[in-house]
């Protein structure tokens, strides 16, 4: 059987090199390139960072110019003291306003002053006209004339059993003839708004209507037609 037997001493051979200088040269060449690229991506990220941060100062310097212009336009502050003063006119009229808006009953429907006009002329009786009404809560003047003074008791009392007048009566009527003895027409507002009465061959009588709340009212009538 065939042997081999080595004469040379192991020690002797050529050793195995793992990292040659060839090798480290390599390696120190590669860590150099990425280094230097790793700074430049760095340098480029840090450089837009700082673009950003540039155009960010600059937008709020904008708005910061934008907000002292806007403060440097405000009305200077009013004094509370000076706002009520300035208040107090307004409350004060609109308390008359309202007190105004219930005297006239423009609350409730039905008891405006439009109702009793409406009234009024519906109720009237063909030979009779008015030339005057006034009207406050709780009293109503009535100022006409009629030819025929039989149709004023009905009319009359038609009027004051209607629910816009409940609770009122007649305080005082009275009548007076045209042309009469002791007329004048300085006294009469029939006569004075229309002086051709006074010539009129037609019976003209003037008649004046005051109603009151029921308590109140008296029972007498002054005149008889």
């Amino acid at each position: 059987m065939p042997q081999q037997i080595n004469l040379l001493t192991p020690i002797l051979l050529a050793p195995k090199r793992y990292f040659s200088a060839l090798t480290l040269l390599q390696a120190t060449g590669l860590l150099l390139l990425a280094g230097l690229a790793a700074a430049l991506w760095l340098q480029q990220r840090d450089r837009s960072a700082e673009g950003r941060h540039q155009a960010l100062l600059a937008q709020l310097a904008v708005e910061r110019q934008s907000l002292l212009v806007a403060s440097a336009s405000l009305p200077a502050p009013v004094d509370a003291a000076t706002v009520q003063r300035q208040l107090l006119p307004l409350e004060t009229g609109n308390a008359e306003r309202l007190l105004l808006l219930q005297a006239l009953g423009a609350d409730a429907a039905g008891q405006r002053h439009s109702d009793l006009l409406s009234l009024v002329a519906r109720s009237l009786p063909e030979a009779a006209w008015l030339s005057e009404l006034r009207y406050a809560p709780g009293r109503v003047e009535l100022l006409g004339g009629t030819l025929d003074t039989t149709v004023l008791r009905p009319w009359l009392g038609r009027l004051a059993a209607h629910p816009l007048l409940a609770g009122q009566q007649l305080a005082a009527l009275r009548v007076e003839r045209l042309g009469a003895p002791g007329t004048e027409a300085g006294s009469n507002p029939l006569l004075a708004s229309d002086s051709s009465l006074a010539n009129s061959r037609l019976p003209v009588w003037a008649f004046r209507v005051v109603s009151a709340p029921a308590q109140a009212a008296s029972a007498a009538t002054e005149g008889a037609p």
